[in-house]
């Protein structure tokens, strides 16, 4: 039988990582969960976790928003910037139900949480767009503007929650583009539909083949202006082979030289297609910017 207090602490973890991630599936959640459950135990057990006086309702001198969000400042931040659009975020928070219940926290973790604002909860990310740099507030949010759905067999658990967030750093997101709808007429149209546009030329003079391992920089957008991926934000290229990327960006790559960067127009029979097989991968025509580093041919 498993001890009562180890499986509070994984559940408790579990909680905070899933409100830190965004959601990801449930089974990889646990796993990590499983993982740390013994590391934090005795942490977390030093640590005090008591809801604040006001945990029920919003005081009478809360900010309140159309929406039914209120906060409050608890901290003031000494930041001049807000995130908004596909920022990340970096931030540590504890969330109570409204009896007082606590429902999760970053806390057990060491560093803080990165949470993406295309990716948090509604309200919290409501939240966030107003705040700076080292700014901590108090967020009573509504149900509605709690989960939501992402895939149609994980329903979403309403529940009215209050929130101390505080805001410790904020991950620049790339610039959207202002043409993913529709390739510019300047773009090379290929025979399979894909359009591509150099940005910078390059000095390389050679062109990656299937067999060519490449290292490169990328930021990829949904036809919406969401951001689907980067290697922007962490300051660390992606190493590929190019006979294991998707057909997109194998047509789109082999048309460059190393220092170039193109953006690449890339239909959905070339990406993930209208119904991904897999349901975290993005759906329909993507956009993607490319920066080509390096590339030497696998061995």
């Amino acid at each position: 039988m498993s001890d009562p207090g180890s499986t509070a602490v994984k559940t408790l973890l579990w909680l905070a990582l899933f409100v830190a991630t965004g959601c990801h599936r449930a089974e990889r959640v646990e796993n990590r969960a499983n993982a740390a459950s013994s590391a934090i135990s005795a942490s977390l057990a030093q640590r005090t976790l008591s809801p604040p006086p006001d945990v029920a309702a919003p005081p009478a001198g809360a900010r309140t928003f159309e929406s039914g969000l209120a906060t409050e400042v608890i901290t003031p931040g000494d930041g001049l910037d807000h995130p908004s659009g596909n920022d990340c975020v970096k931030v540590r928070f504890t969330s109570w139900k409204r009896d007082g219940t606590l429902f999760s926290t970053s806390t057990v973790q060491d560093l803080p949480a990165v949470e993406c604002l295309s990716q948090a909860m509604p309200g919290i990310a409501e939240a966030m767009k107003t705040m700076v740099v080292g700014e901590k507030l108090r967020i009573w949010i509504p149900g509605r503007l709690t989960f939501q759905a992402r895939e149609p067999d994980q329903p979403a658990p309403h529940a009215d929650l209050t929130f101390e967030l505080e805001l410790t750093g904020i991950l620049r997101a790339p610039p959207t583009p202002v043409d993913l709808k529709m390739p510019p007429k300047k773009a090379v149209r290929t025979a399979s539909g894909l359009a591509f546009r150099v940005l910078e030329k390059g000095t390389g003079a050679e062109h990656p083949t299937q067999k060519s391992r490449v290292t490169i920089h990328f930021s990829g957008w949904k036809s919406d202006g969401t951001l689907v991926d980067t290697t922007q934000m962490t300051g660390h290229p992606a190493i590929f082979s190019l006979a294991d990327v998707m057909m997109g960006w194998r047509e789109g790559i082999s048309h460059m030289v190393v220092g170039d960067k193109a953006r690449i127009w890339i239909p959905a029979s070339l990406a993930y297609g209208d119904v991904p097989l897999r349901r975290k991968l993005p759906a329909g025509p993507l956009v993607y910017d490319i920066e080509l580093l390096a590339m030497d041919d696998e061995r």
